[in-house]
C-alpha cells in the first residue's frame, strides 16, 4: 500500500515547497518588474531634462577657469564656430566645399573618415578652445576691475532691437524662436544678451590693452629705422615688352615647343634691353612706353606705389639698394616678357597725417529702371539734370551759411544736424593718409583724390575751409582741423603694439575646459 499512495505528510511537503517555488518566481518577477520600471523612469528623466530649456540654460556643464557655462551656452559657441567656418569656406572655396548637412544632427555626419571625428567633434573643439581664450581675457578684465563702457552697452540695446526686426523680417513669430533656430533650442534672448555682454566685455578690454601701450618717439623712430625697407614707400614706373604667344599644338612636339617658348623670351629681353638703353629720362619713359602700346598712354597707368614689404621678389632687392636714385633702370623677365622699370623715388612716411570735417550733400538718386526707356529715355535724363541741379542749389545754401556764420568749426558742426548727409559722427576725419594702402594698415582714411590735393596742399592751414565738388560723391564742405603725427610713428606704434599686444595674448592663463556629467545636456 505504501508503495502506491503517498501519504499525507509527503502530499503536504510536497504542495509547500510548490508553494515557495510559486513564491519565488512571483518575487523575482516583481523585481524585473521593478528594475524595469525604474531604468525607464530614469531614461524618462533624463529625456525631459534634456529636452528642458530651463534646464539646459542654467545647469553647468563646463567650467573653465571657475566659469562655468551651460548647454545653451555651449551650443551658441558651436553654432558660431559653425558658422564662422561656412564664412571661411564660401570666402575661399565657394559653397562647394567641405561643409556638414544643415539637416541633419552634427553628430551624425563624418568630418574625416581617417579618423572618424565628426562634425560635431570638430566644431566642439574649434568652440572650447574659442571659450577658453574667452575667459582667459575674461579673468584678466576681472581682475583688472574693468567694466564695459556706456556706450557699448548702448550698442548691445541696439543690437537686441535690431535682432527682433531680423526675426520679423525673416517671418518668424518672435525673437526666441529666431535666435533658438540660429543657436539651439536653449537659447532665449535673457542668454543671448549675457553673452552679448561677455563677449563684448572681452573685446573691449582686449582693445584697451592694445591701444594701451604707449611708446616714446625715440622708441617709434628706432623701430621704423631698423624696418624701413618694409615701412618706406617705392614710387617706380613699369611697362613689358611681352613675348610671343604661342600655342603648343602649333608644334610637332613638346620640345619644339619650349625651344620656341625660349627664344621669344629672348627675343623680348633683347628689345626691352634695347629700349630701356634709350630712356635717359622719365618722360622719355612716358613717352617710349605710350608708343609702345597705347595701353600705356596715361601716365598713371605705369606708375606704381609700394611699401616696401610688398615689392616683388624679382625688383626688391634692386629696389632696397641703398644707392639707388631717380632715373635708375633695370630690366626684369617673368613669364610674359621682359618688364622696364624706372625708378622715381623712395619715401620714408614723414609727412603728417591730416583732419576734417566735412558735410556731405549728395545727389539724389535717380535709378533708370523707373522709366520706360530706362536710361535713353528723355524723362530720365531731365530728372538726372533736375537731381544736378538741386544739388548745386543745396550746396550753394548751405555754403552761404557757413560763411554768413563765419565758417567757423562751430558753425558747420550746428549745420550738419539739418544739412549734411554724412553717417560719420560729427562729420569728423583724422590720420587722413595719402596712399590708398596706407589707410588699411591703421585703420586710417583714404580720400577722394580730389579732397586729397586740397588737404595736403603745403600751404594748408588750421582752419580753412573750402566747397569741393566729386563726380563720385556730390559736394564737400570741408574744414581742416589740423595735423596729427607723422604717417612713419603711425606704423611703427601700430607694428609694436600688434608685437607687444600679441605676446600679451600669448601669455594669458589659459585653463582646460573641465566637462561635468551633465555635459549629455549638449546636444550637437
Amino acid at each position: 500500500m505504501s508503495g502506491m499512495f503517498e501519504s499525507k505528510t509527503d502530499k503536504a511537503s510536497r504542495k509547500l515547497a510548490r508553494s515557495k517555488q510559486e513564491e519565488k518566481a512571483k518575487r523575482k518577477t516583481r523585481t524585473i518588474a521593478i528594475t524595469v520600471i525604474s531604468v525607464l523612469l530614469v531614461l524618462s528623466t533624463a529625456a525631459i531634462l534634456i529636452n528642458s530649456n530651463f534646464i539646459r540654460r542654467n545647469v553647468t556643464v563646463v567650467t573653465i577657469d571657475g566659469v562655468g557655462f551651460s548647454a545653451a551656452h555651449v551650443e551658441y559657441f558651436v553654432s558660431a564656430e559653425l558658422f564662422e567656418y561656412r564664412n571661411m569656406m564660401s570666402q575661399f572655396q565657394g559653397m562647394g566645399g567641405n561643409m556638414p548637412d544643415p539637416n541633419r544632427p552634427l553628430s551624425h555626419q563624418i568630418f574625416n573618415p581617417e579618423t572618424g571625428e565628426t562634425w560635431a567633434d570638430v566644431m566642439l573643439a574649434g568652440a572650447l578652445a574659442n571659450m577658453v581664450n574667452i575667459v582667459s581675457i575674461y579673468k584678466e578684465a576681472e581682475a583688472y576691475g574693468f567694466e564695459l563702457p556706456e556706450e557699448q552697452l548702448a550698442d548691445i540695446e541696439d543690437e537686441m532691437l535690431m535682432l527682433s526686426m531680423q526675426a520679423m523680417f525673416n517671418g518668424f513669430p518672435n525673437t526666441v524662436i529666431f535666435l533658438q533656430q540660429m543657436y539651439g533650442s536653449g537659447m532665449n534672448e535673457n542668454l543671448y544678451r549675457e553673452i552679448l555682454e561677455l563677449i563684448s566685455l572681452v573685446g573691449a578690454f582686449n582693445n584697451y590693452k592694445r591701444e594701451s601701450i604707449e611708446y616714446t618717439a625715440e622708441e617709434l623712430f628706432n623701430y621704423y629705422e631698423d624696418n624701413k625697407d618694409e615701412l618706406d614707400v617705392f614710387f617706380y614706373r613699369e611697362f613689358t615688352i611681352y613675348a610671343e604667344y604661342l600655342y603648343e599644338e602649333d608644334f610637332d612636339s613638346t620640345a619644339e615647343y619650349d625651344l620656341a617658348v625660349a627664344n621669344a623670351a629672348v627675343q623680348a629681353r633683347a628689345e626691352a634691353d634695347m629700349i630701356a638703353a634709350g630712356i635717359s629720362s622719365e618722360d622719355d619713359f612716358l613717352e617710349v612706353s605710350m608708343n609702345y602700346d597705347l595701353f600705356y598712354s596715361d601716365p598713371e597707368s605705369t606708375l606704381f606705389t609700394v611699401q616696401g614689404e610688398r615689392l616683388n621678389s624679382t625688383i626688391s632687392e634692386w629696389m632696397l639698394d641703398a644707392a639707388r636714385d631717380h632715373g635708375d633702370i633695370t630690366v626684369t623677365d617673368s613669364d610674359y616678357g621682359s618688364s622696364i622699370i624706372f625708378f622715381v623715388s623712395r619715401e620714408n612716411n614723414r609727412y603728417n597725417t591730416v583732419g576734417m570735417r566735412q558735410i556731405l550733400i549728395t545727389r539724389t538718386v535717380v535709378d533708370p529702371e523707373e522709366f520706360l526707356l530706362g536710361e535713353l529715355d528723355p524723362d530720365y535724363l531731365e530728372a538726372l539734370e533736375q537731381a544736378e541741379r538741386e544739388l548745386h542749389e543745396r550746396a550753394q545754401t548751405v555754403n552761404t551759411l557757413f560763411i554768413a556764420g563765419g565758417s567757423t568749426e562751430e558753425v558747420m558742426i550746428d549745420l550738419m544736424q539739418e544739412h549734411s548727409d554724412d553717417t560719420t559722427p560729427g562729420g569728423e576725419y583724422s590720420n587722413i593718409t595719402k596712399y590708398p594702402y596706407q589707410s588699411s594698415f591703421i585703420m586710417a582714411m583714404k580720400v577722394v583724390p580730389e579732397i586729397e590735393d586740397w588737404l595736403f596742399d603745403e600751404n594748408r592751414k588750421v582752419g580753412d575751409s573750402e566747397l569741393i565738388y566729386t563726380e563720385a560723391y556730390g559736394y564737400h564742405l570741408l574744414y581742416f582741423t589740423g595735423f596729427g603725427k607723422p604717417f612713419f610713428e603711425l606704423m611703427a606704434e601700430d607694428r609694436l603694439r600688434t608685437r607687444d599686444h600679441s605676446e600679451w595674448l600669448e601669455n594669458l592663463t589659459r585653463a582646460e575646459p573641465v566637462k561635468h556629467a551633465a555635459f549629455i545636456l549638449v546636444t550637437l
